[in-house]
């Protein structure tokens, strides 16, 4: 009879190894893929960064859609607000051309922290994006790709996977703006906006704010869906 093959040992009893993490203590951790100890990237709205469990995630990508004057650009500016007051930098890559600093200003934007693109189509802006990731430095990256009247682009479906891959190496929140959804299951969190309506007051400036509604439709690392309401108030530059 052939003898049957040996059972190689377990490297978990060889007692070398045992000796080993004895020593190690504290300092062994599991294995496993980077884990990003930076906190989320408050947005600054109560009721969203409740639903999101402090806020947009670092080192990961975002999709926030809605139809035109529904909320996204103002939720855009409070995350930028945010970040340029905590002395931090971010890039805004607007491909919209929706970006006005007077109103950033208004709405507490430290001009001075962000680094403003005006890409002249969604290849450049994409281009720009990867290329602001790649040199670091920045907290927040923020897109703007929601273009009015224009038809949905073809986008490569490499773009989203080198754009995760450089957040995640540099840790920097980056957060896209659409009309209608791009990313879908690329993105790592998405937000959806609803119809805002309108709020009044009295007086000249009658238009106080607008009030709708945000929907949670994707978290890859928690929550995955909920709403949250979501009230705006006017911004008015100097």
């Amino acid at each position: 009879m052939r003898p049957g093959p040996e059972t190689a040992p377990s490297p978990a009893g060889d007692p070398r190894l045992q000796a080993l993490l004895r020593d190690l203590g504290d300092q062994v951790r599991p294995g496993g893929g980077p884990r990003f100890t930076t906190p989320p990237l408050a947005t600054g709205i109560p009721s969203l960064d409740q639903l999101l469990g402090g806020g947009l995630p670092a080192g990961r990508l975002s999709e926030v859609g809605g139809p035109a004057s529904s909320g996204r650009t103002s939720l855009g500016l409070s995350l930028l607000a945010r970040t340029t007051l905590r002395g931090e930098f971010a890039a805004w890559v607007d491909w919209a051309d929706a970006f006005d600093p007077a109103s950033a200003e208004a709405a507490g934007v430290d001009l001075g922290r962000v680094l403003w693109i005006r890409p002249d189509g969604i290849e450049t802006a994409l281009r720009c994006a990867d290329q602001v990731l790649r040199a670091g430095g920045f907290a927040l990256v923020g897109l703007d790709l929601a273009k009015a009247n224009e038809a949905t682009p073809r986008i490569p479906a490499s773009t989203w996977p080198r754009l995760r891959k450089h957040a995640a190496a540099t840790g920097a929140a980056v957060v896209a703006l659409t009309a209608s959804t791009l990313l879908g299951s690329a993105a790592d969190l998405g937000l959806e906006f609803g119809t805002a309506q309108p709020r009044f007051g009295e007086g000249p400036d009658w238009l106080e704010g607008l009030d709708t509604r945000v929907a949670l439709v994707r978290n890859r690392a928690g929550r995955g869906s909920g709403q949250a309401p979501v009230s705006f108030r006017t911004i008015r530059a100097a």
